[in-house]
C-alpha cells in the first residue's frame, strides 16, 4: 500500500500476509455489530416505496456530517471506544447507511491523531480482516481532496462473509483532519452490485463535512 502499509494480495482468492500486526484497538462489539447485525444480516429494501426527505447524520460531537441522499437510511448507531495513536481512549461513533443493495458505514474517531494513512491501515487490520475471508485489499492507493478541502486516501477491497461465503466488494475512505479527528467511510455491496451504488457513495462522501 505504502511503505506503512505492507502490500497486500490484490486476487479475491488470495489471503492476507501473514506479517500483519494485529493491534485489536476496535472492540469484539464492533466487530460483531458490523459483521452479523449490519454489514450482511440483510440489506433494508425500499426501492418500490416513497422516501421522504433524509435529514443530515452527525457523528462525534460535530466531528462528521453525512447528508444521505433520498432512499438511504440510518439502520444502526454504536458508540466505541479505541486508542488514539498518542496514548489515551477515544470514544467515537459508528452508524450505518443502507439502501437496497449496499451499505456506507460511517465511522467518526475524534482526536484520533495520526495520518490518514495509519488509519487506513488500522482499519483493514482491526476491522475488514475481522469481518471477512479470503480479504484482497488493493495496493494501490487514491490520493484526493474532497469538497472541503481536505486530503483523503482510498482502496478498494474484496471478500468473502464467512459464514454464507458470499462475496462482497467495498471501497473505503479515510481522512484525517489538521485537528486529529479520523473519519472512516465504508461503502460496499455484494460482489455484482457495488457499481450501483459507487455514484451516490461518491456523492455522499464528497459533500460531507468532516472538523
Amino acid at each position: 500500500m505504502t511503505p506503512s502499509v505492507p502490500t497486500i494480495p490484490v486476487r479475491p482468492d488470495a489471503s492476507v500476509g501473514a506479517d500483519r500486526p494485529a493491534r485489536r484497538w476496535l472492540p469484539a462489539a464492533l466487530v460483531a455489530l458490523v459483521m452479523s447485525v449490519t454489514v450482511l444480516g440483510g440489506f433494508v429494501v425500499a426501492e418500490a416505496l416513497p422516501h421522504p426527505e433524509v435529514q443530515p447524520v452527525a457523528l462525534g460531537t460535530g466531528v462528521l456530517t453525512v447528508r444521505p441522499l433520498p432512499g438511504w437510511e440510518v439502520v444502526h448507531r454504536e458508540r466505541v471506544t479505541v486508542p488514539s495513536s498518542t496514548g489515551g481512549a477515544v470514544a467515537g461513533d459508528f452508524v450505518q447507511l443502507t439502501r437496497g443493495s449496499g451499505a456506507l458505514d460511517l465511522l467518526a474517531l475524534p482526536g484520533i491523531g495520526g495520518g490518514a494513512l495509519e488509519l487506513a491501515d488500522r482499519y483493514v487490520d482491526e476491522v475488514l480482516t475481522r469481518q471477512l475471508e479470503r480479504l484482497s485489499v488493493s495496493d494501490r492507493v487514491e490520493r484526493f481532496i474532497l469538497r472541503n478541502g481536505l486530503e483523503a486516501v482510498r482502496f478498494g477491497y474484496i471478500g468473502s462473509e464467512p459464514r454464507s461465503g458470499s462475496s462482497v466488494e467495498g471501497s473505503v475512505t479515510v481522512v484525517v483532519s489538521p485537528a486529529g479527528n479520523g473519519v472512516v467511510f465504508d461503502g460496499w455491496a455484494f460482489q455484482g452490485q457495488f457499481e450501483l451504488i459507487a455514484e451516490e457513495l461518491a456523492a455522499m462522501i464528497d459533500g460531507a463535512e468532516v472538523a
